[in-house]
């Protein structure tokens, strides 16, 4: 027999004074992530998002014969006709990426039972193995002891014929059954009983969360809600942590995660940070801060987010819509729009929570998120006060490149292709991503790539969510987003624009302060470039301080 293979992903995350949060986050893997994604729409019979999922869950090197068993398995728990149309889904999509010159590795290949003991005890003892529980006899209660055909099949097909396979571990399949039960809705006494023999086989609490998290973006509020309950339950059942929502950091500040819609309907995913010696019976300013293109809220707005309330504000980071806990489909597309909906939609929360004055909300955007931001306190005037950090404006850097180095006709050239690739995915082929940041350095590759590297493809910034990889076709709407077209407007409101003396990226920021009206200021953090404004103690400190007494004097 098999040894059961726990497969755990461990991410370790140091925020805090020195740029990171301290907290140690058992994150699900990418591949993991795809696995939940493929089983629920496969079970869901949502074909043309399992499509995307698929080749995702290949890109994410998933290979051909680990998808291939998490198709068959699932048809125990949703039928061969799911099973079956998400297999011929499969090859449909194999078929376009060799099209394309793609070779998926195919991987090995399920090993043949050779055991030829007692098919019925062999499903039983594996069955033992996951739940840790020896099985005497067979059940003469409940639907065993009223079917006992179905009784047989479970345990000779099941539990041997199925789990007995190879080519996935036991908390693979776990996963798999666990994501289709709960997608599917309506389970929650079978739901309850594989969460428990998840967690027997390795899956953490945390993963169980994020597994919820995931259905939740994908397939809807209901099914993750009720997901939820069970999970609670079985984890208090077995006297475990089973809140999610709240926690406490190592420097007294308490986190609450939150959800939100925004107009799209999109369930835009956050953490609430609450001052140090909180007081529920009192009002605070609260400031909304936006993470940058291709980032996540657990990297520099989640750091800002936590300076902040240190400070003594009630401060939200969140995932933007299409990225990390949020939801939106398609997923890692960039839509301008909707990124600035976001910040509307964080001021509708705080403005209806009964600890923020609505009088005194502000927001920081840090990157693209600034540039987001300015735009949303143009046409949101519960916004009071915007600050900026390293601004890039993401329609000029799209349309012009960094530095306005894209001529017209190179332009031109990139529309020309944007729709011939929408061309292609309307007839079916496969989705065109492109990462924003390399995921190897080349020896062309300038400084500025490098200072992006470092950030986020390292542990001082990276994270699980945090791909930066987008759809090629976003590249249209972002060359259409002009954020400073009407900047005049946000006045008498006032905005802070806070620059790294050696970042890049300034004039963006010196660009939007010469076509705002007053009250404005342009700050230069000395020695500063732009990513180092996102986390290195020495630049945030005078950041910080400049942030807190400009919302201090206008956030009364």
């Amino acid at each position: 027999m098999r040894k059961i293979n726990l497969y755990i992903g461990i991410i370790i995350l140091l925020l805090g004074i020195s740029g990171n949060i301290n907290a140690q986050d058992k994150m699900l893997t990418k591949k993991q992530e795809k696995i939940i994604t493929i089983s629920a729409f496969a079970a869901k019979g949502e074909l043309d998002k399992l499509k995307i999922e698929l080749n995702a869950g290949l890109d994410a090197e998933l290979t051909v014969n680990e998808i291939k068993e998490v198709l068959v398995h699932l048809y125990a728990y949703s039928g061969f006709p799911r099973s079956i149309r998400g297999l011929q889904t499969l090859m449909s999509v194999l078929d376009q990426r060799k099209a394309n010159a793609i070779n998926d590795n195919w991987g090995r290949e399920a090993s043949p039972i050779t055991d030829t003991r007692d098919k019925y005890e062999r499903g039983k003892k594996i069955l033992a193995e996951l739940s840790g529980v020896t099985i005497q006899g067979r059940p003469q209660t409940g639907y065993a002891a009223f079917s006992p055909e179905i009784e047989t099949f479970l345990k000779e097909h099941l539990f041997a014929d199925i789990f007995e396979r190879d080519v996935l571990t036991y908390a693979q399949r776990e996963m798999v059954t666990v994501s289709v039960i709960a997608a599917l809705g309506g389970l929650e006494p079978m739901l309850s009983s594989h969460m428990n023999l998840s967690l027997n086989v390795g899956i953490t609490p945390e993963q169980l969360n994020q597994l919820i998290n995931i259905i939740e973006i994908n397939v809807g509020k209901k099914e993750a809600d009720a997901a939820g309950t069970v999970l609670k339950e079985v984890l208090q059942s077995k006297g475990l942590n089973s809140d999610f929502n709240t926690s406490k950091m190592g420097n007294g500040i308490r986190i609450e995660k939150i959800s939100f819609l925004n107009r799209f309907h999109n369930n835009v995913v956050g953490n609430l940070y609450f001052p140090l010696n909180y007081d529920a019976n009192k009002k605070y300013a609260a400031i909304i801060i936006g993470h940058p293109f291709g980032g996540v809220k657990e990297q520099t707005s989640g750091l800002h987010a936590q300076k902040m309330a240190e400070l003594g504000y009630i401060t939200l980071a969140f995932d933007a819509s299409h990225y990390g806990e949020s939801g939106g489909y398609p997923r890692y597309i960039e839509s301008p729009e909707t990124r600035v909906e976001d910040f509307s939609a964080a001021v509708d929360f705080l403005s209806n929570h009964k600890n923020v004055k609505t009088e005194a909300i502000g927001v920081i955007g840090i990157c693209g998120g600034g540039g987001y931001s300015v735009s949303a306190a143009q046409i949101d005037h519960r916004i009071k006060a915007v600050a900026t950090i390293s601004m890039y404006d993401m329609g000029r850097a799209r349309r012009q490149g960094l530095g306005d180095v894209i001529t017209y006709d190179q332009r031109m050239k990139t529309l020309d292709e944007i729709g011939e690739q929408r061309t292609r995915e309307f007839k079916g082929e496969s989705r065109k991503d492109i990462a924003a940041i390399p995921t190897v350095l080349s020896e062309n590759d300038t400084e500025n790539t490098k200072e992006f590297f470092d950030y986020y493809r390292t542990p001082r910034g990276g994270h699980p969510n945090s791909t930066t990889s987008y759809s090629y076709t976003s590249l249209a709407p972002m060359m259409n987003f002009f954020p400073f077209i009407q900047i005049e407007t946000i006045s008498p409101r006032p905005l802070l624009f806070i620059v790294g003396e050696r970042a890049v990226s300034a004039y963006f920021s010196e660009d939007a302060y010469s076509k705002a009206a007053e009250p404005k200021e342009l700050y230069i953090v000395p020695g500063a470039s732009h990513v180092d404004l996102y986390d290195r103690p020495e630049y945030t400190a005078v950041s910080l301080s400049k942030l807190d007494s400009f919302f201090k004097q206008y956030l009364k």
